[in-house]
C-alpha cells in the first residue's frame, strides 16, 4: 500500500493499474467512501489522481452547503500546486524550498488570507538577505499558485495582483563564453559522460533539464531535428519546441550508445544531475564528496552550466545578426527576452570602438 490507513486514500494494484480506496469526511460532514481505478500504472500519477478527486468532492460539497467557494489552507494549496505542476518544472527542489519559505514567512493559515499586508511583510522581511530578483521569483511563484487556485481549482482567494509588488531589478549581466577555444578547454576537462551533454548545450542552446530528459524518441534523425517541451509562462505545461541538429551534433548522437530510452546515461542509468561532474571541471576536491573553493586552473574560472545556453544565444546572434532566428532557436516566447543578447553585442561593439580610438 502506498498510503497509511489514517490517510484519506490508499493505493493498491490490480495487475499493472493502481486502484484507490478513498475514505474521508468531506466539507458537509458526510463520510465519503469510494473504490475506483486511477487509470494509471504510475504511483505518482495515481496519488495525484486521488488528491484531485478528494479536492473535487470537497469543493462540490462546500459550494452546495454554503453557496461560497471553498477555503483551502496554505499547506493544502502549496502541496497540491507542487504535486500537479511544480515538480515538473525546472529545478523542482528549489521550487519546493521556496514554497516552504513562503508558507513560513506569510504566516497565515488559509490561502484567501494572503493580502497586500502579507506581501509587503514578506518583501520587507527579506530585503536585507535576498536580492530584488530573488524576491520577484518568490512573488512569481506565489502568483502562479494563486492563479491556479482561482482559475483551475475554483477555491477562495483574495483578489490580489501580485505583479504590482514586483521590485526593480538591475539589468541582467549575461555571462557567456567568448570563443570556442574557451568552450573547448571546459570540454577537455570534463568527464567522458559529460562531454556530449556540453556539446548538446552549445549546439542547441537547450536548457539543462531538457538535455538530461532528452529521449531517443525526441530525435528525428531523418529530418535532423530535436523536439522537446519547454517552459512557457503563457501555456500550462509548456510548449512544443523544435531545434535543428547541426552535423557535428548529429555525429555525437549517432555515436551515443542506446542503453535505454534516454540519450544520456551514466553506468547504465539516466543522468539525473550533473552538479558534481560539472563542479569537478573547475574546483579541487576537499573530500570524495565535497569541493574546496580552490580552482584547479586559475585561468579557467567557474561558470555555471546555464552559461552554455547564453553562449549559444550570443554566438547565434553574433553570426546571423538576426533576432527572430535567435528567438526561434532558443524557444523564447517574447522577443524582449532575446534582446538582452543584443545588448551584449552592443557592449562588444563599444569595447571594439574604444580599443580603436584609445
Amino acid at each position: 500500500m502506498a498510503k497509511q490507513h489514517n490517510q484519506p486514500y490508499r493505493l493498491y494494484k490490480r495487475g499493472e493499474i493502481y486502484h484507490a480506496y478513498i475514505s474521508f469526511v468531506c466539507e458537509d460532514g458526510r463520510r465519503i467512501q469510494l473504490r475506483e481505478s486511477t487509470g494509471t500504472s504510475s504511483e505518482e500519477k495515481a496519488s495525484a489522481y486521488c488528491i484531485k478527486r478528494i479536492a473535487s468532492i470537497n469543493q462540490k460539497a462546500y459550494q452546495s452547503s454554503t453557496g461560497e467557494l471553498p477555503k483551502v489552507t496554505l499547506d493544502y494549496a502549496f502541496a497540491r500546486y507542487f504535486q500537479e505542476k511544480g515538480q515538473y518544472l525546472t529545478l523542482p527542489a528549489q521550487r519546493l524550498s521556496r514554497l516552504k519559505k513562503l508558507k513560513k514567512d506569510l504566516n497565515v493559515e488559509f490561502l484567501h488570507e494572503i493580502k497586500e499586508e502579507q506581501i509587503n511583510f514578506f518583501i520587507l522581511n527579506n530585503r536585507k538577505t535576498l536580492s530584488n530578483s530573488t524576491i520577484n521569483r518568490y512573488l512569481f511563484l506565489l502568483s502562479a499558485v494563486l492563479r491556479t487556485a482561482n482559475e483551475e481549482w475554483k477555491v477562495k482567494t483574495y483578489p490580489l495582483k501580485v505583479s504590482r509588488f514586483k521590485l526593480k531589478e538591475p539589468a541582467e549581466n549575461v555571462k557567456y563564453l567568448k570563443d570556442w577555444e574557451h568552450a573547448q578547454r571546459i570540454i577537455d576537462k570534463a568527464a567522458p559522460h559529460l562531454k556530449p551533454i556540453i556539446y548538446t548545450a552549445l549546439y542547441t542552446g537547450l536548457r539543462e533539464s531538457n538535455i538530461l530528459n532528452l529521449k531517443w524518441s525526441d530525435i528525428d534523425f531523418n529530418n535532423c531535428q530535436i523536439t522537446v517541451k519547454v517552459k512557457d509562462r503563457t501555456k500550462s505545461g509548456g510548449k512544443i519546441h523544435t531545434v535543428p541538429i547541426v552535423d557535428q551534433l548529429m555525429t555525437i548522437f549517432e555515436n551515443q550508445p542506446k542503453v535505454n530510452d534516454f540519450v544520456f546515461n551514466y553506468k547504465g542509468k539516466p543522468i539525473k544531475s550533473i552538479a558534481t561532474s560539472w563542479r569537478n571541471i573547475f574546483y579541487k576536491r576537499k573530500t570524495s564528496h565535497s569541493f574546496s573553493k580552490e580552482l584547479k586552473d586559475e585561468t579557467l574560472p567557474y561558470v555555471n552550466f546555464h552559461t552554455l545556453r547564453h553562449t549559444a544565444a550570443t554566438w547565434i546572434l553574433r553570426k546571423t545578426n538576426n533576432l527572430r532566428i535567435t528567438k526561434e532557436i532558443l524557444g523564447h516566447s517574447d522577443i524582449n527576452t532575446t534582446l538582452k543578447y543584443a545588448h551584449v553585442l552592443d557592449e562588444e561593439k563599444r569595447a571594439a570602438l574604444n580599443k580603436v580610438f584609445e
